[in-house]
């Protein structure tokens, strides 16, 4: 647990601060100033979620500097940290399938609609594919540019390696019993993880704005599933073992409330699917992923109780 007295997290918040405006100057530049197709890709939603994540961070870094309720657990910091690494290594991996995927469009309508069509379209056509091509240039710059991402992700690294630096309130350590511990805790967050996953549609990178916001639920999902399953993990590891308050009541505690925005994910997507109509394997995964959060609601409201 980090001393709000006496670390300023100055490093963190500024970071924060500047992979924010970075993101919030591309989604302008990527919406506004440029020309773009109809269709939202998986990188357009992507960017969204590091926006919000980004601002969620802040607000929680600003709260914990003027409160002292709120406290700030460096694992779990971490495992921040690498979600956030993870965002960056995807976001680069949808950019470049989505050029891949225009420049291959376009070299297809120069063969069958230029070279071997009407030669009374090729001006129309023309003046499509260099629309299309001027927007794959404009997506390979700005924050898009592979020497950016690699900037970001090196640095969110750094951030990684140094989190262990920053001043802790030392804490005695005490030994809780074992029947603490449940085992199931750390199953079903790893059972949660994998459902929210399989949630996720994988078969498609360009989606309908209806498709796009189940996509983006179920993205969000999946992080947070797995920011939950690595902290419980971690928690459980510490069975049988003197162990500090950080490591036992936080941690649990923190998962407690975890479930919260899971389960309001989990029931956004379930409305989704009701009112669409758009039924697919994905239904029966949220499904699998709502049992899951209710058995770990039990088991942390019963933890809680025990605090």
């Amino acid at each position: 647990m980090v001393d709000n007295s006496k670390s300023k997290l100055l490093v963190i918040e500024y970071s924060v601060i500047v992979y924010l405006i970075l993101f919030l100057f591309n989604l302008v530049y990527m919406n506004i100033m440029i020309t773009r197709p109809d269709e939202i890709y998986l990188s357009d939603l992507l960017l969204w979620i590091h926006i919000i994540l980004m601002i969620g961070f802040y607000i929680y870094i600003k709260l914990f500097q003027k409160h002292k309720e709120v406290v700030f657990i460096i694992h779990i910091y971490k495992r921040f940290l690498l979600m956030t690494l993870l965002l960056h290594i995807v976001y680069f991996i949808s950019v470049y399938l989505q050029s891949y995927i225009l420049i291959d469009d376009t070299l297809i309508i120069i063969r069958d609609k230029i070279l071997r069509g009407n030669p009374a379209l090729i001006l129309d056509f023309s003046s499509y594919n260099y629309t299309v091509l001027s927007y794959v240039v404009s997506l390979l710059q700005s924050v898009n540019s592979p020497l950016i991402l690699l900037f970001m992700s090196l640095w969110t690294m750094r951030l990684y390696y140094q989190a262990s630096t920053i001043q802790v309130i030392e804490q005695p350590l005490k030994k809780y019993d074992s029947f603490l511990y449940k085992l199931m805790i750390p199953i079903l967050w790893f059972l949660l993880m994998i459902s929210s996953f399989l949630s996720i549609n994988l078969l498609s990178i360009t989606y309908s704005f209806v498709q796009s916001l189940e996509m983006f639920l179920g993205i969000l999902l999946f992080i947070f599933s797995t920011v939950g399953y690595l902290t419980s993990y971690h928690w459980y590891k510490h069975k049988d073992k003197p162990s500090s308050i950080v490591n036992m009541t936080l941690s649990h505690r923190f998962l407690f409330h975890l479930i919260k925005p899971i389960f309001m994910l989990l029931i956004g997507l379930l409305l989704f699917h009701e009112l669409t109509g758009f039924l697919s394997y994905r239904i029966y995964s949220v499904s699998a992923s709502l049992s899951f959060i209710l058995l770990l609601l039990m088991y942390h409201y019963r933890l809680t109780k025990l605090d």
